[in-house]
């Protein structure tokens, strides 16, 4: 499946493509991770990594509703380059494009995502489950460009870092970015693990709606192909909003009749 250079607009379910979100704050994480100095100078920058990974891990469980905690090198992660070019084999490329691709054929394990995005180049994630995977490929046909840099494909394997057993959530939480996207999906899944992490939770994303859908836009200067027929704008309906009256939907006025002039003028 191919889409073109700008993010589409339509979305797959709004349940599924929040695993997306959290498994790019986990591929992130991996960067940093990756990224680190060598020796003592990274080793406050790793322990970071490794207890957001930790975190996010929780998140993409509780999303799940897994009962156990996913291994390490089963956790989302770019692909590298000797995967992605197998599983590439069986795809047609595309300007930009994602496909979802099972690796049990080449005696792997799990799913591949392969793709290409205009100013990235080739993006990969293996996932572990397929649903994971098709909410990864809306993801990377959806999202702008510039949140989609984790997911560049590497020319080695990622190593997933050791999980410790157990962190400090709400400690975790207070270091999430209110104002993006991941970020908040992250936070929206660790609802109700425990009093701490929620109250966190209320304390760093206090005005910020963590249940409103995602908003994709194209970037600024797109322009839309005019339509032959003019479409109606309809306005959101707030489910469930109640009203000073006590009703739930408000009636709507007839429009004022046109007046009659009093004096005629004819002849």
């Amino acid at each position: 499946m191919t889409a073109s250079d700008y993010p589409l607009l339509a979305l797959g379910g709004y349940e599924t493509y929040q695993l997306a979100h959290i498994a790019t704050y986990i591929a992130e994480s991996l960067a940093r991770h990756r990224s680190s100095e060598r020796g003592w100078a990274g080793r406050a920058a790793r322990a970071e990594a490794v207890r957001d990974l930790a975190g996010a891990a929780t998140a993409l469980d509780t999303a799940f509703g897994a009962t156990e905690p996913t291994p390490s090198g089963r956790l989302p992660r770019p692909l590298d380059a000797a995967t992605y070019a197998t599983a590439r084999e069986l795809l047609s490329t595309g300007p930009r494009s994602a496909d979802v691709v099972s690796l049990a054929g080449v005696g792997g394990h799990g799913w591949a995502v392969v793709g290409q995005v205009p100013g990235i180049g080739a993006v990969g994630a293996a996932a572990d489950t397929r649903e994971l995977a098709e909410a990864l490929r809306s993801h990377l046909l959806t999202r702008p460009v510039e949140e989609l840099g984790p997911w560049a494909v590497t020319k080695e394997p990622v190593a997933v870092p050791k999980l410790p057993n157990q962190i400090d959530l709400a400690t975790f939480v207070e270091r999430l970015n209110p104002e993006r996207a991941d970020d908040r999906v992250v936070a929206r899944a660790l609802r109700g693990v425990n009093r701490r992490t929620d109250a966190a939770i209320r304390a760093r994303f206090g005005g910020f709606n963590l249940d409103a859908p995602s908003i994709v836009q194209p970037p600024a200067g797109t322009k839309r192909a005019p339509s032959a027929v003019a479409r109606r704008v309809v306005r959101p309906v707030v489910r469930g909003a109640q009203h000073p009256a006590g009703r739930r939907w408000g009636i709507q006025r007839p429009a004022a009749a046109p007046s009659v002039p009093k004096t005629s003028a004819g002849p």
